[in-house]
């Protein structure tokens, strides 16, 4: 019994009574093999251009060709293709020069006396090229992966940016080397701050792409709307439209009004947290769903008035409750604001040391991980006093 599909095979040789031979051979042969056989270089073009094949096994002598040429010009059609030079005796050298000018292996005719004399190198020739066509793969959606995450890195606030009556820090340790969180920040023209977080479902390229269409969806709505509710309502529109219910994003949009003080915020599924000098909490949390699954959803606007002012605000992605304890300890949202508030009087860059303090040894399994935090400044919260 034949193993496996068949390996299709463009034979192109004058001699019939070697191509016969092979055909023989590959018949004997346990592995299946499906052979088609041409004469000359031309018709091995042609064919090249109508079928496809796992290999070439290529004559160097043939009616419209001679040498190396030919192997050359098979190679401008069928680059991607493993070629394997059966030659005879005479020929040997030429053979080797072949090898060294791109082909996979030769064999020589009158050296075949079993299947495997001939199946062997065919099938080495076909498995390095599939290896190869992997590799080149995989080394391209690496690249890719690569340059993902250098855009998402770039479009991620600058640390070292500043914005009036108000102390922020933000992290963002994607899972794979681009990932579906993102947190982003921007002062509109009348003063007020637009911060967001968002985690799209999964990790890797496509959230990637998901994340970044939705950034540049929200910044966009953003310098023309001023409700944080309605901006969440058009952007589930277009996601749904886009994303076709395969992922979903959740997200804390919110407006910090001019003065420090009020916060105007929406939520798709994903809570925020006020926490006040004392390490009390106060969630800001709503029932509405992620973006992406209904699109008839309307999502609400809420208000948190003057409260700002001396508490710090929290978001993060879940993957920060593995961060914060690979060992197990702290599973719930709740533990990982407490863990937060623990230290909420220290400054915010050591708060998210304090949440990420074990993000490099969870492993592989990880989720994406995302926090942000703001606070009025000093001069602001002692104004408000």
């Amino acid at each position: 019994m034949k193993d496996g599909p068949a390996r299709c095979i463009l034979m192109v040789e004058d001699n019939r009574d070697d191509a016969e031979a092979v055909r023989r051979w590959l018949a004997r042969s346990e592995t299946s093999y499906e052979l088609q056989v041409v004469e000359t270089l031309g018709a091995a073009i042609n064919a090249i251009g109508a079928h496809d094949y796992d290999l070439i096994l290529l004559d160097l002598n043939l009616p419209d060709s001679h040498g190396l040429e030919g192997l050359a010009q098979i190679r401008a059609v069928a680059d991607a293709l493993p070629i394997v030079v059966f030659s005879g005796y005479a020929d040997r050298s030429i053979a080797i020069l072949a090898v060294r000018s791109g082909a996979e292996d030769y064999v020589l005719k009158d050296e075949v006396s079993s299947p495997e004399h001939l199946t062997r190198p065919l099938d080495l020739a076909i498995e390095r090229c599939r290896r190869q066509t992997a590799e080149k793969s995989l080394l391209g959606f690496q690249n890719q992966l690569a340059l993902a995450h250098r855009i998402q890195q770039m479009l991620l606030p600058n640390p070292m940016q500043r914005f009036a009556e108000v102390q922020w820090c933000g992290r963002c340790e994607p899972a794979e080397q681009a990932g579906g969180d993102f947190y982003d920040l921007m002062e509109l023209p009348d003063g007020r701050l637009v911060f967001v977080i968002a985690d799209v479902s999964g990790h890797g390229l496509v959230p990637a792409m998901v994340m970044m269409e939705t950034r540049a969806i929200l910044r966009a709505m953003a310098m023309t709307c001023d409700d944080p509710g309605t901006i969440l309502s058009n952007a589930n529109k277009i996601l749904c439209r886009d994303v076709h219910l395969r992922y979903f994003v959740t997200m804390f949009l919110g407006f910090l009004s001019r003065e420090r003080q009020t916060i105007q915020y929406a939520s798709a599924g994903h809570p925020g947290y006020l926490i006040r000098p004392d390490k009390t909490v106060r969630v800001l949390s709503s029932m509405e769903p992620p973006l992406g699954i209904l699109e008839t959803i309307t999502y609400p606007t809420h208000q948190v008035a003057k409260e700002f002012a001396d508490s710090t605000l929290l978001l993060f992605t879940d993957g920060v409750l593995d961060s914060i304890s690979p060992g197990g300890s702290y599973h719930t949202f709740e533990e990982v604001v407490a863990k937060a508030a623990g230290c909420i009087t220290a400054s915010l860059q050591d708060v998210i040391d304090c949440l990420f303090e074990n993000i490099h040894g969870i492993g592989t399994e990880r989720d994406d991980c995302t926090a942000l935090l703001l606070r009025a400044s000093k001069k602001n919260a002692e104004g408000v006093a």
